[in-house]
C-alpha cells in the first residue's frame, strides 16, 4: 500500500504527513481507488479491495476528509468530488452534512461546561510540566484552528441563508411618498441584518 502514496497528488501527500504511516498509506490506497474507479464505491467493498478492517478504514477517510482530498460522502458510496455526476448527489450530500452539523452540534452543547474547562485544563498540564512537547502542542493548536476555521465557514453560510430568507419575508411597502417608502425598506432590512 505505500505505493499509493506515491500515486496520489504531491499537494495531498504533505497534508498526510504526521500521522501513522498506516493510516498515511491507508489513506492513500483509498484516495487511488476512488480515483481509478471515478465513481462512489461502497464502504465494504473499499475494505475488501483494500484488505483493511473498519477501524483502519475509518482512521484513514478520516484523514482524508479533513483533507482537500475532496471525498464526498453520497447514498451510493463515498467518491472524489471531481467525479460527481449529478445534482442528486450534491444536494444528498449537502442534506447529510447539516444534518451532521445540526446533531453534533447539538450534541456538543450538552458538554459545554466540559468544553469550558478545556482551556483551564490546558493551562495545568502546562504548568505541571505534562505538556511540553512543542510540536505536540503546535498540532493542537492548528487543529482548534482548523476548526474555527470550519466552524466559521458554516456560520457565514447560514447567515447568507438567513438574510436571503428575511429578503424574501419583507413586506411589500407602497406608498406615494417616495421619502417614507424608502424609510420603510431601511427599518425593515435593519430589521434582518
Amino acid at each position: 500500500m505505500t505505493e499509493a502514496l506515491q500515486k496520489i497528488p504531491t499537494a495531498l501527500q504533505k497534508e498526510l504527513t504526521g500521522y501513522s504511516l498506516s493510516v498515511q498509506a491507508n489513506a492513500a490506497a483509498i484516495y487511488d481507488l476512488l480515483d481509478r474507479e471515478g465513481c462512489a464505491v461502497k464502504v465494504e467493498a473499499i475494505k475488501k479491495e483494500l484488505n483493511i478492517g473498519p477501524e483502519e478504514y475509518r482512521s484513514a477517510r478520516k484523514l482524508l476528509m479533513m483533507s482537500s482530498a475532496g471525498v464526498y460522502v453520497t447514498q451510493d458510496g463515498i467518491i472524489l468530488k471531481k467525479y460527481l455526476t449529478t445534482e442528486e448527489q450534491r444536494y444528498w450530500h449537502l442534506a447529510w452534512s447539516l444534518g451532521l452539523f445540526e446533531v453534533s452540534g447539538k450534541q456538543l452543547t450538552l458538554d459545554e461546561d466540559l468544553l469550558q474547562k478545556v482551556p483551564d485544563a490546558v493551562i495545568k498540564l502546562i504548568s505541571e510540566g505534562k505538556l511540553t512537547d512543542h510540536k505536540r502542542v503546535s498540532a493542537l493548536r492548528s487543529r482548534a484552528k482548523q476548526a474555527i476555521g470550519i466552524l466559521m465557514e458554516v456560520a457565514d453560510m447560514y447567515r447568507k441563508v438567513d438574510k436571503a430568507l428575511g429578503l424574501t419575508l419583507l413586506r411589500e411597502v407602497s406608498g406615494k411618498d417616495w421619502n417614507k417608502t424608502l424609510g420603510e425598506i431601511k427599518k425593515q432590512l435593519k430589521a434582518i441584518e
